[in-house]
């Protein structure tokens, strides 16, 4: 790259050529040329320009920044599209400008319902059936194919009248971590009863959640985990070490078994009917260096409170460093899960805060705090609010939803 950005380059057309003298050429390359080729009317030559804005480094990226913005639908997703290629600070640009860009969700994959394989890439197979065993054996067909090391992304459910459906998940959990060598390239998982607006809304469910422990050691490059049951009796990270505990040999003190890495995980859903204080203070124990999206179901009908030092290591950031979706849902102290939330460092490097489905008091919490106005999205449905209370939130700087305040709430996690 030259050193000088407004100089042409070795291989940059130059209007003129050898007819003209060298100080009054109109230079068509480097970043000015970039620039004015932007500006041009012919459709073409914009969008080839804003293809070279890459190799201009941080100049070609606010170049791209700005082409957002731009009234052509084409030439907006392009620059979305290049941004994505352009390391941290394209990165960050579309975290500010949309998170829904960058977040990693199912909707990156298209739920494919037959027990065949078709395109392992981009499609979601989902094992749902109404009896589990019918579900099991869709996998195991699944995995004879050779196309199954291609796989991306899994479903597995089971119906909540399914007489297995207490073991299901471990049944299903311990499976998967037998087949891995089948799955290597699995990116997404969701693994729980199955869910329909009609029959189950508001229903208690019967799925005991095992360990997920050796799915995480199991499946590195997993970046999107679902787990959906019961978290209240089995303890969800307990890990298969021969040796339970280490002592020190020096004061005979037991040295802590340190939490759970996993470099690649980008989403955690933890959608519970119930969940132990100690299930939900090892999830936020995890280290968890990638994590962008965390969702928190804590119960599917009565509110549940949440004892504050278990999110300790979430809120100071030293569990999910990079984390910028947070969402808490069935929560019954959401006003102090609020006011941690604005006073911790988390609040620094969100950019979607979701606390829905609760009893918020009142909005004191939220419209005192500074560092709201800094969130892309505040959504604080569900929670009872008062017309008033609602008026001044939206006054925040920041987009607000504030949807269902006084009727029956529909829950977005059944979709």
């Amino acid at each position: 790259m030259n050193s000088n950005l407004n100089q042409p380059g070795e291989f940059d057309a130059v209007l003129g050529g050898n007819a003209q003298h060298q100080n009054y050429a109109v230079v068509l390359g480097g970043i000015e040329g970039i620039k004015n080729r932007l500006s041009s009317k012919d459709y073409e030559v914009r969008i080839a320009a804003l293809e070279d804005t890459l190799k201009y480094g941080d100049v070609g990226i606010d170049l791209l920044i700005e082409a957002l913005c731009d009234p052509s639908e084409e030439i907006h997703e392009l620059a979305i599209n290049l941004l994505r290629k352009a390391g941290i600070k394209g990165k960050q640009a579309l975290l500010d400008y949309d998170p829904w860009l960058v977040l990693t969700t199912f909707n990156k994959w298209e739920d494919y319902y037959y027990d065949r394989i078709n395109d392992p890439i981009g499609q979601a197979y989902c094992l749902n059936s109404q009896n589990y065993i019918n579900s099991k054996n869709k996998l195991m067909r699944l995995l004879q194919d050779p196309k199954a090391k291609f796989i991306e992304a899994l479903k597995c459910q089971f119906y909540y009248r399914d007489p297995n459906c207490k073991t299901a998940f471990k049944d299903f959990a311990n499976t998967l971590v037998n087949v891995s060598k089948s799955l290597t390239n699995l990116k997404a998982l969701l693994i729980g009863d199955y869910c329909d607006l009609i029959n189950i809304k508001y229903k208690h469910s019967n799925t005991q959640v095992c360990s997920i422990h050796p799915l995480l050691k199991t499946y590195p490059k997993l970046e999107l985990l679902h787990i959906r049951g019961r978290m209240l009796e089995e303890d969800i990270l307990k890990p298969e070490l021969k040796i339970v505990q280490v002592r020190n040999s020096h004061n005979n003190s037991n040295i802590p078994i340190k939490p759970l890495k996993h470099e690649s995980l980008k989403t955690l859903i933890i959608d519970a009917d119930g969940i132990s204080d100690n299930n939900l203070r090892k999830i936020c124990q995890l280290d968890l260096p990638s994590l962008e999206y965390f969702e928190l179901w804590l119960n599917r009908s009565d509110l549940s409170n949440i004892k504050m030092d278990t999110l300790t290591p979430m809120l100071l950031g030293d569990s999910f460093p990079n984390l910028a979706y947070l969402a808490i849902r069935k929560c019954g102290n959401m006003s102090d899960v609020a006011k941690a939330i604005v006073n911790f460092p988390i609040i620094q490097n969100l950019k979607i805060l979701e606390l829905t489905d609760g009893n918020i008091s009142n909005g004191d919490v939220l419209l005192k705090s500074p560092a709201i106005n800094h969130l892309h999205t505040l959504n604080i449905s569900g929670n009872r609010l008062h017309k008033d209370t609602i008026e001044q939130l939206s006054e925040l700087k920041c987009r607000v939803i504030a949807d269902s305040q006084f009727s029956d709430r529909y829950y977005s996690v059944w979709e």
